[in-house]
């Protein structure tokens, strides 16, 4: 099985993911069934700035929790989400919310991500 992994802001380096411990502007291109899915990540230590006292929960869609956001730790992440069978989970966006949230296209930049065997 093949994905994309689309870094809809463009993609140079790790730093300010490292630095933010957030990343929002990922989607997930099954090519298969030409699905986009979005997917947000954060680290355990901006959870914990984040959800203070004053909130009684803590909701991201589609939330990836990484020691660090960087793109090797993301794309690694893609097996496991799908090993554990996270993608049946997943309601695919609508073009609209594609073209509104995510463009224009030209800042897209593309990992291929490759689920082993094992993990069908």
């Amino acid at each position: 099985m093949e994905y994309k992994l689309v870094f809809s802001t463009g993609y140079e380096n790790d730093l300010e993911s490292l630095q933010k411990q957030f990343k929002g502007d990922v989607l997930l291109l099954d090519e298969q069934n030409d699905n986009y899915y979005e997917l947000n990540f954060v680290t355990l230590d901006r959870l914990k700035q984040e959800f203070d006292r004053r909130y009684i929960c803590y909701v991201e869609n589609n939330m990836v929790i990484l020691h660090e956001i960087t793109k090797e730790n993301i794309i690694r992440s893609i097996s496991e989400l799908h090993k554990w069978r996270f993608y049946k989970q997943w309601v695919p966006l609508t073009q609209e919310q594609i073209e509104k949230y995510y463009y224009p296209r030209e800042k897209w930049v593309y990992f291929s991500v490759s689920i082993p065997e094992q993990f069908l």
